[in-house]
Formats: structure tokens, C-alpha cells, sequence
């Protein structure tokens, strides 16, 4: 079986991940407030994982009808891509921080099921939603307000604060870790579902 090449309009969004990525690790290791410096990369992380996940959800509907399991084997893929490219980042922040072996499994197990979802809404709209203005609004917008609204109403489900604690071994993280492993349960079964391939 063929790997799926990466399209070329995202070469740009990708290097623009580790390009960021890795400037937000530099920015988290020098900031001056120990508590911050522990929590800050894995928040833009998510923040810039998320962005990708939507993008490259939104250019594989452009992509055109394919077979579902295709599909899905492109995306889970490109979600793996992100997570290797972030990889080595991770690696540097858990030695500089001291986090355990465990919390940067769930981490990294975290950044595949969020990156997933967030692929899965960006498809989903660019097939709902013909306005590009309007989808732009939607999709970055949902984005926003998935990671700032559970925060306002101290709700343990937004990846600002999920990833903190799953990295620092605290039992906050274990309600939304599992809310997005179920929700790219869900994005699994869209996917599979024949009617992902039927032409329009």
C-alpha cells in the first residue's frame, strides 16, 4: 500500500506547524514564570495542531470522492504526520520539564485523537457549508470557542487545560482524554460510512 503524498497546498500549512512549533517551545522555555513555562508549549501546541487539523480537513474534501476507508487512511496519515513533526519538540519539553514517561504518552496519544477530530470538523463543514467566508467564521470561530468556553464555565474538556494535566499526571485530564478518544471514535464511523464516497 502507497503513502498518500502530501498535496501542495499543504506544504505550507505543515511547515508553518513546525516552524511555529518550534518557536513556541523556545518561547516556553525562556519565559520567565516556572508554573507558565511548564504548561505554555502544550497550549500552543493544541492551538496550532488544531489550526493544521482544520486545514487539512477542509483540503481533503477538495480532494474529491475516494473510497471511505481511503479516506480515512489519508487523514489518520496526515494526523500521524503532525504528531511525528511534533514529536521531537515534545521529547525536548518533557527532559527540560521533568514530566513522566506516562504523562508524555497521554500527551502524545491526546495530540492523535484531537488532531483527528479537528480534521473530521474541517471536513465536515467544507461539505456543509458552501460560503468560504462563512465556513472560515464557523470553522475557526467553533475552534475558539471549543477551547475557551469550557474554561469560562470550569469545565475539564478544552485541550488548554487537559494537556497540562495529563502531562503533569493529574486525574482533570482523564474526563476530557477520553472525550476526545470517543469523539474520534465517531469521526471513525463517518468515515466509513459508504455514502463518504459516493459522487456528487
Amino acid at each position: 500500500m502507497r503513502f498518500p503524498r502530501l498535496p501542495e497546498n499543504l506544504v505550507t500549512p505543515y511547515q508553518g506547524f513546525l516552524i511555529l512549533g518550534t518557536g513556541g517551545l523556545l518561547a516556553a522555555l525562556l519565559w520567565p514564570d516556572l508554573q507558565t513555562r511548564r504548561t505554555l508549549f502544550l497550549q500552543i501546541l493544541a492551538v496550532l495542531q488544531g489550526i493544521l487539523a482544520l486545514q487539512v480537513g477542509e483540503a481533503e474534501h477538495g480532494y474529491g470522492p475516494v473510497p471511505p476507508r481511503l479516506r480515512l487512511a489519508r487523514l489518520a496519515f496526515f494526523n500521524l504526520l503532525a504528531v511525528f513533526l511534533a514529536l521531537p519538540l515534545v521529547l525536548v519539553y518533557r527532559v527540560e520539564t521533568g514530566a513522566s514517561w506516562s504523562g508524555f504518552l497521554l500527551a502524545t496519544l491526546f495530540f492523535g485523537a484531537h488532531g483527528f477530530v479537528w480534521m473530521g470538523v474541517g471536513h465536515g463543514l467544507a461539505g456543509l457549508v458552501r460560503s468560504d467566508g462563512v465556513r472560515f467564521v464557523l470553522k475557526y470561530g467553533g475552534f475558539i470557542l471549543a477551547l475557551l468556553g469550557p474554561l469560562f464555565l470550569a469545565w475539564p474538556a478544552s485541550a488548554l487545560t487537559i494537556l497540562p494535566a495529563l502531562w503533569a499526571g493529574k486525574a482533570e485530564g482523564w474526563p476530557g482524554f477520553f472525550g476526545y478518544l470517543g469523539l474520534s471514535g465517531v469521526s471513525l464511523g463517518l468515515w466509513l460510512r459508504p455514502r463518504s464516497c459516493q459522487k456528487g
